[in-house]
């Protein structure tokens, strides 16, 4: 018995197309196949324009399909006129079928981007196996059939196509070794090993029973449908292995693959019936189609997927496949190498079961920790959104609950200044404050992100989650040692209400954020979402925020200065710088208006430089105009925490030529007691390049004077809150004049803010005050008011000579003296 029975490839008969266009007659298709006949009419007719490529190598690949698409389409029963032999279709377009299949894959693999060394095995096992059909149709079929020998050079040739498309798979499956788990080769061992267990008990028996010929003869034919099993292994392994979801031409390859196994399967049970020009050759053709169009397709999953339980049956029902043919074999007659099979199946699908423990035990442990917050081992937001839900579902009805949103103000300065890891220190103490907050199994405490935190509490009303606001922000509020660092935050909270009837979780959170920022902006700490407050949230915070980080980072704010004046002589040595921002449609902006939603975005230290350059270019200005002025900054908190503040105030100064004198760095005492240490090491630094240090709001804290002692500093400045009152409260003007005492007594000068009528000048100077400020003599002006209003009022030091004001005049009467310039 042979593989194949072909036919002469040679005849007479000469094929001239017909013009395109041309009428159809019946003589034209008289002589012709019906599929011959459609093909003339469809090319005469030009039914085939649409299809028409607009490349060369489109139109190769074109009629290299085609060839063999026509000739599967003779082999379907009823479409040959005739059975048996045909010299056209057996001969000619058979053999060119086979020849076509190496030359379109060839053709394919050109473009290909991925797995090119698998396609070009794969195109020479094609040619391979082309050949063989070549060399039995024009050889071996020539012969008489007693004399035909088996197995022969042709069988050879189709044997090559297998260690050929083995090498294919295997070079394929190498490019994805490195990311494939151990389940998907242990899927696909299971799959094909049950697949050739099903396929050895049904045909190895006939392979067998069929024992005839030279022991060659023999074992060629039990290997085309061994071969054929263990490819169906590799096949199934290789999809497996991904996920069920291979690139388009993968799938291409593996139907191929199949249709070659099914093919030789029929060929096999045919036997002596088969006849040449049948389905059965149609098939094969089709097979190689299918294979040698498989290169060139996009390296990306096919649109066909599987559900998870698909996939998960395929092992199982492999196993269950095998242990029935066990137990099939138990009574019945069952070839041993189908028992070895099933045998090899079942300790295979045992060895996935226990990885299918072990990956479900990681997978459990990968849950967790998805849900877990990896710095702090609080939840995440994943945690809140899978479980908040569910709570809210859950409340009775007649209950609220609250959702606290929280975020840390001034955080951001931290990590610039003290680096990430003091950060990520900070935020694991700050969790573990929160922890003793909440109640452990009835409320969801998380963090969001970043320096945010969340706070899910179930039957809780409005009134107990404002009190318990108030316990979380007393519980943050107390300092922090980072890195040897003693750090301030507070926090500003967000309170969302819900009876769990209709809001969603993402409402919640983003009433809870609205509320949190109005907090923050207007610096009350906490708040409960209200519609009206509802102003704030959304895209116009984000437009807000992304306004201000422009004009920061363009140096547009608008800095206006209030005279610092003398208090003895009158004169305007210097200014204090106070910023503002003019908004193109909110108009001017004091700094309550902006500066929480700096803090929050944590542009703090980007703000402070920008006014402090801005303010040092105005003083050029003023030098260049011949007024000797100088300028007093306010510095964030975070500033006394910046190791890198005095060389970039130094820097900033020496880049403008200017002398360290003419600038004034103010910082509240509170922020000078956070850190004393730190405060000491920067604040002297500072004053080792010349630069002056003035303690604003001093008075207002609870801290111990001895810091007086031991740092650097240059000013006091009094708040204001003592020198309104004091020229009706003789108790407020004793601490006034024993403040300014103790200031004297320690070599340093007392500024008083907020000086507002004559009274309180008089009483100021008459107590020695250095230095005043406030609304009694201007409000902060821009630049050029500013220089208007000292040329008015003969304030600047740079014209000492001109003519006193009315106010300056009634200032020395009660004086006692006449003030000179």
């Amino acid at each position: 018995m042979t593989r194949r029975r072909g036919t002469s490839p040679f005849g007479s008969t000469k094929f001239v197309p017909p013009a395109l266009g041309a009428p159809v007659s019946a003589a034209d298709t008289a002589d012709l196949d019906p599929i011959e006949g459609w093909l003339m009419g469809a090319v005469r007719t030009g039914k085939l324009s649409r299809l028409m490529p607009r490349d060369a190598r489109a139109w190769l690949q074109v009629a290299l399909v085609l060839v063999p698409l026509a000739f599967f389409v003779t082999t379907i029963p009823g479409v040959r006129s005739h059975a048996g032999y045909s010299l056209k279709m057996d001969g000619w377009l058979n053999n060119l079928a086979y020849l076509t299949a190496p030359a379109l894959c060839y053709v394919r693999l050109r473009k290909a981007s991925a797995y090119r060394a698998s396609w070009l095995v794969l195109t020479a096992g094609l040619a391979l196996y082309g050949l063989g059909n070549i060399y039995w149709t024009i050889v071996i079929r020539t012969m008489p059939v007693d004399s035909q020998p088996f197995p022969s050079i042709a069988d050879y040739l189709w044997l090559s196509f297998y260690p050929c498309a083995f090498a294919a798979l295997l070079l394929l499956l190498r490019e994805r070794t490195d990311r494939l788990p151990l389940s998907l080769w242990l899927d696909g061992l299971v799959g094909g090993m049950a697949v050739s267990a099903v396929a050895a008990a049904a045909v190895v028996g006939t392979i067998l029973k069929d024992n005839s010929g030279s022991l060659a003869a023999v074992v060629t034919k039990t290997a085309y449908p061994l071969l054929d099993l263990f490819l169906l292994l590799v096949v199934v392994a290789t999809l497996s292995l991904f996920h069920w979801r291979p690139p388009v031409g993968l799938w291409l390859l593996a139907a191929g693959i199949v249709a070659f196994a099914a093919a030789d399967l029929l060929y096999l049970f045919t036997g002596d019936k088969y006849v040449s020009g049948g389905i059965n050759d149609g098939v094969w053709i089709l097979a190689t189609l299918f294979m040698a169009a498989a290169p060139g397709w996009k390296d990306k999953p096919a649109g066909l997927q599987l559900p998870s339980w698909a996939i998960l049956s395929i092992p199982v029902l492999s196993a269950l496949s095998a242990v029935s043919l066990l137990v099939w074999g138990d009574t019945n007659t069952l070839h041993p190498a189908a028992i070895v099979l099933s045998a090899a199946t079942v300790v295979l699908a045992l060895g996935r079961l226990i990885v299918t423990f072990r990956e479900a035990s990681s997978l459990a442990h990968s849950h967790r920790l998805a849900l877990t917050d990896e710095l702090t081992g609080l939840g995440n937001r994943r945690a809140l959104y899978e479980s908040g839900p569910g709570r809210l579902r859950t409340l009775a009805a007649g209950h609220t609950s609250a959702l606290l949103l929280l975020d840390l103000d001034r955080f951001k300065e931290v990590n610039d200044s003290l680096g990430h890891q003091a950060g990520d220190t900070m935020l694991r103490q700050v969790a573990l404050r929160l922890t003793d907050c909440v109640r452990s199994a009835e409320d969801l405490l998380v963090r969001l992100g970043g320096d945010e935190f969340a706070l899910l509490l179930n039957d809780l009303d409005e009134t107990a989650a404002v009190e318990l606001a108030h316990r979380v922000r007393a519980a943050i509020s107390p300092p922090y040692i980072v890195d040897g660092v003693t750090v301030r935050v507070e926090a500003s909270l967000g309170i969302a209400m819900t009876d769990g009837s209709a809001d969603e979780l993402s409402n919640l959170l983003r009433q809870a954020d609205v509320a949190m920022y109005y907090a923050k902006s207007h610096r009350v700490g906490q708040s409960v979402y209200s519609v009206k407050n509802d102003v704030l949230g959304g895209q116009d915070r984000l437009r807000t925020l992304e306004e201000l980080r422009r004009v920061i980072d363009t140096r547009s704010l608008t800095v206006h200065y209030q005279p610092k004046v003398d208090s003895q002589t009158l004169l305007v040595t210097g200014v204090e710088a106070l910023v503002r921002w003019q908004h193109s449609t909110r108009g001017l902006l004091a700094p309550d208006q902006f500066l929480p939603l700096v803090e929050d975005a944590g542009l703090m230290r980007d703000l402070t430089t920008a006014v402090l350059e801005q303010s040092l270019d105005q003083v050029v200005r003023w030098q260049d105009a011949g007024r000797s002025l100088s300028v007093a900054v306010n510095l964030s908190a975070s500033s006394l925490v910046d190791v890198d503040l005095p060389a970039r105030v130094e820097l900033l100064l020496a880049e403008r030529g200017l002398s360290p004198r003419v600038l004034e760095l103010e910082i509240t005492e509170d922020f000078l007691m956070a850190d004393r240490e730190r405060a000491r090491e920067i604040l002297c630094e500072l004053r080792a390049h010349g630069i002056r240090v003035v303690v604003d709001d001093f008075g207002t804290g609870y801290s111990s004077l001895a810091y007086l002692r031991e740092l650097p500093i240059d000013e006091l400045k009094l708040d204001k809150s003592f020198i309104t009152s004091m020229a009706e409260d003789p108790r407020a003007a004793a601490i006034v004049r024993s403040t300014i005492l103790l200031a004297h007594s320690l070599g340093l000068r007392l500024v008083a803010e907020g000086v507002e009528n004559q009274a309180t000048a008089t009483e100021l100077a008459r107590s020695g005050c250095d230095v005043a400020q406030g609304f009694f003599y201007t409000k902060a002006l821009p630049a050029a008011a500013l220089e208007r209003w000292l040329d008015e009022h003969a304030f600047d030091s740079g014209h000492a000579e001109s003519e006193r004001t009315d106010m300056n005049q009634d200032a020395a009467a009660v004086l006692g003296r006449r003030v000179s310039p």
